[in-house]
């Protein structure tokens, strides 16, 4: 019992000290402060108003990729921000030297499409080209650069680049 007093005791000097650093003691009455502890800001949302951001996954499910040997676009390039016409470079080996290009929007609707023509048919070769699209199709696109199917008229040997349309 004598130890549990002595141990009171203790603790009281203990608290005595924590609230009086100085160890003086004060003839007024210990009160309370606040503190005041600023509350998280919270995150503010960035909204873009001007340009729409390019989304990585607009372009639809290729139905038949082209390889490097077939097709090669080297401009646009992917995720670029883009004003019409739009300017289509690179190479392909394509039937006839023919091939299409199809702007498509986020949700897979066709935007516009155009034929174009590479300088040499069945050999990798240079090809620029334009296609066009209405102001009002701004926003996340989708260009295909493909070929029409000699058999039946599908669409084979596609390349896809992920745009962002400017009107």
């Amino acid at each position: 019992m004598k130890l549990l007093a002595i141990a009171a005791i203790c603790v009281l000097a203990l608290v005595s000290l924590a609230c009086d650093p100085d160890g003086e003691s004060s003839s007024s009455s210990p009160t309370a402060t606040a503190t005041n502890t600023p509350a998280p800001s919270p995150t503010p949302t960035v909204t873009s108003t001007s340009t729409p951001t390019p989304q990585s996954n607009v372009c639809q499910p290729n139905p038949d990729p082209a390889s490097a040997s077939i097709l090669v676009i080297n401009s646009p390039s992917a995720n670029a921000s883009v004003q019409g016409p739009i300017t289509v470079t690179g190479q392909v080996a394509a039937f006839e030297a023919v091939f299409q290009m199809t702007l498509y929007n986020a949700a897979g609707n066709e935007i516009a499409t155009a034929t174009g023509m590479a300088q040499e048919g069945q050999t990798l070769s240079p090809f620029s080209e334009q296609i066009t699209f209405p102001a009002s199709a701004a926003g996340p696109a989708c260009l295909w650069v493909w070929q029409e199917s000699a058999q039946d008229g599908s669409v084979t040997k596609v390349g896809q680049v992920p745009l962002t349309l400017l009107p």
